[in-house]
């Protein structure tokens, strides 16, 4: 179990909070509605080293860990807005990704703009075919000279028109059921929305993000063969060993998403009167607060646990499994509490509990769907039979 916070834990908590209330629920709705990248949070960020806190030292990052970084997202998740959501791609998937499997050269090229805010990554994995099974993608690149051709297509992207580099999983050799997760590779694209090759389209979604989410086609793309990650075929060893980042990441911010629909709700019943009383005096009202908000603090130590496991080395399939599955339920759950709570303003625009409900519903399904996560741990810890 991760030991208690430290005095600079608790400084990470007030700085971002900081942060994040420089950024009210007007600048955020202006975001969203014109689906437009919040550079002046984004700049904040990098400026103040929260984009690099698990970047090492030596390439201009905090050199923390993921339990820093977990905490990071936690507090931005809970100073509203898209803070939360906006953090984990670039400093997850970009950051820890060529920390950990990318070259001298690459280190020394992306890890100081990761931290200085100068780069941002999208991730091209999901497929129509490949979902929760990646070992079914379809997107190949095949060797041409000192370059690899890219063909196929790619679903759900987030933030490919805004992003500098695209972190792209294909199949560079076939599937070979005895060696399943060999013949993938990954690649980093730069400016992956402008060029040949590459065509975008947007998806019609109703989650209220500033961000879209693309279907991006590739036909014919030209990656050179020094921007892979890692070993040409290991990829998907490699990224899964970023998964369970990925899955702390999400945990984290949907942590922070459910406390502040606690924060928002409890401030509401503070101040509607109904019957000559505040609201938050009926038990009715504060039983599922209270509920909610115990709930929460437990998953919040799971996030940590697992935070804490990986910063050590150690396995933490477990944790990060149980740490999603449980923080997006209960944020979910704190969320309609909240909206209820609210009464009908819970579903006005002037009130942000509806939207924060809606984001906690989707980490219900991504990074990974609960019930993958639960088959995990079904498998993997209760010793139960494969069911899928």
């Amino acid at each position: 179990m991760v030991a208690a916070e430290t005095e600079v834990h608790d400084m990470i908590r007030g700085a971002v909070r900081d942060i994040s209330a420089e950024f009210d629920r007007a600048y955020w709705r202006e975001h969203v509605d014109e689906k437009r990248f919040p550079e002046e949070y984004w700049r904040e960020l990098a400026d103040n080293g929260w984009l690099g806190v698990a970047i090492p030292e030596e390439y201009g990052g905090e050199g923390m860990g993921m339990l820093e970084m977990s905490m990071v997202i936690e507090e931005l998740a809970r100073g509203g807005g898209q803070g939360g959501i906006i953090y984990i791609l670039t400093p997850v998937f970009g950051g820890i990704g060529i920390t950990r499997h990318g070259t001298e050269e690459q280190k020394e090229h992306y890890l100081p703009a990761i931290a200085n805010g100068n780069v941002r990554f999208c991730m091209g994995l999901t497929e129509p075919r490949a979902g929760t099974n990646t070992l079914n993608i379809d997107t190949s690149a095949e060797r041409d000279g000192d370059s690899f051709v890219v063909d196929g297509e790619k679903t759900f992207i987030s933030s490919v028109e805004t992003a500098d580099e695209m972190l792209l999983v294909a199949r560079t050799s076939e599937f070979d059921p005895s060696n399943p997760t060999h013949g993938v590779t990954m690649f980093l694209v730069p400016d992956p929305s402008e060029r040949d090759g590459v065509s975008t389209s947007v998806l019609d979604t109703a989650v209220p993000w500033f961000e879209d989410q693309y279907h991006v086609t590739f036909d014919g793309l030209r990656v050179p063969a020094d921007r892979t990650l890692g070993p040409v075929d290991e990829g998907l060893r490699l990224l899964f060993d970023t998964l369970n980042t990925e899955r702390i990441a999400g945990a984290a911010s949907a942590l922070g998403g459910g406390l502040r629909a606690v924060d928002l709700a409890v401030e509401y019943a503070k101040d509607r009167r109904v019957f000559d009383q505040p609201i938050g005096a009926h038990q009715g009202i504060q039983h599922p607060l209270a509920d909610s908000y115990a709930k929460l603090l437990a998953a919040r130590q799971l996030v940590y646990d697992a935070a804490d496991k990986w910063d050590r080395g150690e396995n933490c399939g477990m944790e990060a499994n149980a740490a999603k599955l449980l923080a997006s339920e209960f944020s979910t759950e704190a969320a309609s509490r909240a909206v209820q709570t609210h009464g009908g303003n819970g579903f006005t625009r002037e009130y942000e509990v509806y939207d924060i409900w809606q984001n906690a519903r989707v980490t219900q399904t991504v990074p990974v769907s609960n019930e993958m996560a639960k088959n995990y741990i079904a498998e993997h810890h209760l010793g139960l039979p494969r069911s899928y």
